[in-house]
């Protein structure tokens, strides 16, 4: 039998196994239970066990040659399962980060304090939302509102998950090492992950078992054209530099959490991981293969990540076991009515403006989206400005989009070297070329070379990058809604034969998707690229239903002295009666948001026959969609939902038209 010491107490523990009912065990569930992480995961990576995959997945804790401090024991895989701490001089138990802080020199201590403080007062995403309309500078934290986070339980249905609570889910004994957030573009995850960085740095107590925190964005890692290190490429997002990272790295006693926002290729990693293998922080390799080594837990195994994405995860890109899924969903009517009082600020107009939206259904429901949101808040302060109708012809997303385009071409940008016809045409298509070959930044003189002036145009986003010896300027959309937009505008301006040909490409290119996302037996590499390509190619076909709609488009060409003849509603048309007899769910939604972007009563009623959402659940934007839909058609033979209480509130008036209904 051997002895144990745990904080000044001498347990005995029988070699070879472990009684759930042991003092030991039921000391280490005490302690489990109210320290924040487990505690044979705290302390220093390069001091601590590491934790590779054991055998079918199982994870095992093994010791290698210890630092400078004591050897830790081991923890292995016992009998049935049961861990078990084997011998090993001195048998103690290592407690907590406190007990290393102990150990450290003062002066190493003071000086890595130092540092850290230095590294939190730099962290500022104040320019990240500004308006663009009155100049004014408005900080992240004063427009912050939370959007609603669910995640689904193992009864199957969906609880709300608050940002506090996403550090604190344990799954079993352990806290999840990797956090996943999903969401269609324009849902909030970007102002989440940006807004819990910002928390970090302020020290929040949700955060306080993170020494380290670090936010990089995937598509500026992306950027990296040479072979990096960790350290180095942590280096590219905030001030410090690498010695600094490299010396904080080594004598952090507590957790580093990484921040990975707009990981949209995850699929990809999968190839990447099987081609290198990286095992050390100091080691070369790709931006993407250190990203997908610190997901595999390669290297910093302790560490924690925190993903955001627009595309569904394939687990086999992550760990094992401790990974959380969230989805987020935009706003509820709370969030709406929150961020509407920041932004306006001054109480009568905030007043005044939530009425406006709140008796306008439509416009209410699209609200729930965080960055139409903003840009309905945006319009509508303007037309307060100017004393116009402050709702009229808001009636489908891309005509808020055209009312918002339209407002800043008139405002902001009078002082262009070009015309508006060139400038538009020019943004659209740098856009383009973005969205096929699923890029969101740009380099400057890429950007020159298309549209002139691109410091000067309020539609694109200019900031630095670093390389090893210079910074590099970039641009983008101001947000990837915009780069989606300006697309399909320049489909529409395009001469007849080659706007035509684009848009046949286009469609013929995510209905592929679609029809391989139908086919199990297919190659999964390939198969997978054309499955995201097109449902990130689907918001610009969104945009050209509305933009084919000429009563409300007609009047922003003519202001600006365009001669344009819309010729492609037809091929759209066709292409959504053929898809809506082949598919349903998912895809059948999707031709649900089209339909109501045409907004033409009589081609509904004559498309619909059979609706099945049953394998999807429905947001308040997808009711508002089926029940203009529902409520445009004689009859619908069969109509199968997966909806809630809130779900049947909008959509009751109009399941008249239903012949059957499960």
């Amino acid at each position: 039998m051997d002895k144990y010491l745990l904080f000044g107490i001498v347990l005995d523990i029988v070699p070879g196994g472990m009684s759930s009912t042991s003092p030991f065990q039921a000391s280490l569930d005490k302690m489990e239970e109210s320290a924040p992480w487990p505690l044979w995961e705290r302390g220093q990576a390069e001091r601590y066990p590491i934790v590779p995959d054991g055998p079918d997945g199982i994870e095992t804790f093994h010791s290698y040659t210890p630092g400078p401090f004591l050897e830790h024991p081991m923890i292995q895989q016992g009998p049935d399962g049961i861990e078990t701490f084997h011998s090993y001089t001195p048998k103690i138990l290592w407690p907590n980060s406190a007990f290393v802080e102990h150990a450290w020199t003062s002066e190493r201590h003071q000086e890595w304090k130092k540092m850290v403080c230095q590294y939190k007062k730099s962290v500022d995403w104040h320019e990240n939302e500004r308006s663009f309309l009155s100049g004014q500078q408005v900080s992240l934290a004063d427009l912050y509102t939370e959007p609603v986070i669910i995640q689904k339980n193992k009864k199957g249905s969906f609880q709300n998950i608050s940002v506090e609570k996403l550090f604190s889910l344990r799954i079993g004994l352990y806290y999840p090492t990797t956090i996943v957030l999903q969401g269609n573009s324009g849902c909030g995850k970007s102002f989440i992950a940006q807004k819990i960085m910002l928390d970090w740095a302020s020290e929040k107590q949700y955060l306080k078992d993170f020494g380290l925190a670090f936010y990089l964005r995937y598509e500026e890692l992306k950027c990296i054209s040479e072979e990096i290190n960790l350290i180095e490429l942590l280096s590219w997002n905030c001030s410090l530099s690498p010695d600094q990272i490299s010396q904080m790295l080594k004598s952090s006693a507590q957790r580093v959490l990484f921040i990975i926002d707009g990981l949209d290729d995850l699929d990809d990693l999968r190839f990447m991981y099987h081609e290198f293998r990286i095992s050390s922080q100091f080691q070369r390799a790709p931006a993407e293969a250190i990203v997908c080594s610190l997901l595999r837990k390669q290297i910093l195994p302790r560490s924690i990540l925190l993903i955001t994405t627009r595309t569904e995860v394939p687990q086999s890109v992550l760990r094992l076991r401790q990974q959380r899924f969230f989805k987020i969903v935009g706003f509820c009517e709370k969030g709406v009515k929150e961020y509407f009082q920041k932004f306006f600020q001054d109480e009568e107009l905030f007043r005044k403006a939530f009425k406006y939206v709140k008796e306008n259904e439509s416009l209410f429901t699209f609200c729930y989206i965080p960055v139409i949101c903003w840009i309905i808040c945006t319009v509508m302060r303007e037309r307060f400005s100017d004393g116009t109708d402050v709702t009229s012809g808001l009636e489908t997303i891309t005509s808020i989009y055209v009312d918002f385009v339209s407002t800043l071409l008139e405002h902001h940008c009078q002082g262009l070297s070009q015309s508006v016809p060139t400038l538009l045409r020019s943004l659209g298509q740098l856009a383009e070329r973005g969205m096929l070959e699923q890029q969101v930044l740009f380099d400057e003189k890429s950007v020159n070379e298309t549209v002139p002036d691109p410091a000067g145009s309020p539609f694109l986003c200019k900031f630095l990058i670093k390389r090893r010896i210079r910074e590099e300027t970039m641009f983008s959309f101001r947000h990837l809604s915009f780069q989606e937009f300006f697309t399909a505008l320049y489909y529409v301006l395009l001469d007849e034969e080659e706007s035509q040909r684009k848009v046949r490409e286009l469609l013929q290119s995510v209905e592929r998707g679609w029809a391989l996302s139908c086919w199990s037996d297919r190659d999964s590499s390939m198969a997978g690229f054309e499955i995201r390509h097109s449902k990130l190619l689907q918001p610009v076909i969104l945009f050209l239903c509305g933009l084919c709609k000429k009563e409300w488009i007609s009047s922003f060409f003519e202001k600006h002295y365009m001669a344009v003849y819309i010729n492609i509603e037809n091929q759209i048309k066709e292409w959504i009666n053929q898809c809506s007899q082949r598919y349903q769910n998912e895809h059948m939604l999707f031709i649900l948001h089209c339909l109501y972007e045409l907004h033409e009563k009589s081609f509904i009623g004559n498309v619909l026959v059979s609706i099945d959402l049953s394998n999807i659940p429905l947001k308040n934007a997808d009711c508002l969609m089926l029940q203009f839909c529902l409520q445009n058609c004689v009859n619908i033979s069969n109509l199968r939902l997966n909806i809630t209480s809130d779900n049947l509130k909008i959509l009751q008036s109009a399941l008249y038209s239903c012949g059957e209904l499960w």
